[in-house]
């Protein structure tokens, strides 16, 4: 282990992770509420509150998966990196889903949003039909899935409910 992924191990915390996810996804929220009142956002909100959304998730995922003893190294492996397949399925084995219970829409925004994002398309243009996943079902999964996570190590979290 070089000096360099040893200091990373101590700084990469489950709290630290938990709290750059909360303000990507308190970012995703606020770029709907701005660019998305919009004229052209009627339908269909802004890309980079998708984008946003979605990497506030995987820190979600990483912060639950380092609470659980995974090192900071093993996040960011070939195994895991950016995949935010991987990340769900391994959290899921760590136990995710006794803190939380994950309803058809949170899992139907999740996949829609990997699909959306297949070769990196949230944040280069890829030309071609599209599915986006209503704003109504992303925002509640991102902030209920931070709040379970939060919530278990003990980070900061949103306050807002969803029905």
């Amino acid at each position: 282990m070089t000096l360099v992924e040893a200091d990373d191990e101590g700084r990469q915390t489950p709290m630290g992770l938990a709290r750059y996810a909360y303000e990507y996804i308190e970012a995703a929220i606020l770029v709907d509420n701005q660019m998305g009142a919009k004229p052209g956002h009627e339908f269909v909100p802004p890309i980079p509150a998708y984008f946003l959304a979605l990497h506030g998730i995987e820190l979600t995922l990483k912060a639950f998966m380092r609470h659980k003893g995974m090192s900071a190294r093993q996040l960011r492996s070939k195994d895991f990196g950016h995949d935010v397949r991987r990340c769900y399925r391994k959290a899921k084995e760590l136990g995710l889903r006794e803190i939380i219970r994950l309803d058809s829409g949170d899992l139907r925004a999740m996949l829609m949003l990997l699909d959306l994002n297949e070769y990196q398309a949230l944040r280069y243009i890829r030309t071609g039909a599209k599915t986006f996943p209503s704003w109504a079902i992303v925002e509640p999964f991102a902030v209920r899935l931070h709040q379970a996570v939060a919530n278990d190590i003990g980070a900061r979290t949103f306050t807002r409910t969803y029905g």
